[in-house]
């Protein structure tokens, strides 16, 4: 999983790699931990989505799953 730009200015994206077709869960945290969004959606799906457009500047926490895979990134707003 690739999130980019990072820092981003707008939005970011991700690229994720799989070979399993089961649901890609997306969950964005801030810094004190507060959930601001979940995505549910396939793969496909995701590599076009625009994410953190509505975002202040600071520094996100973003999760990503699917089946027993988790991967965590930090992302940075300007």
């Amino acid at each position: 999983m690739k999130a980019f730009p990072n820092p981003f200015a707008r939005h970011f994206t991700l690229a994720i790699q799989s070979s399993s077709d089961d649901l890609v869960q997306v969950q964005i945290y801030d810094m004190i931990g507060r959930e601001l969004e979940v995505q549910k959606a396939t793969v496909s799906e995701l590599s076009t989505k625009e994410i953190g457009t509505n975002y202040p500047s600071g520094v996100y926490n973003v999760v990503v799953s699917q089946g027993d895979k988790v991967k965590s990134v930090r992302m940075i707003k300007r």
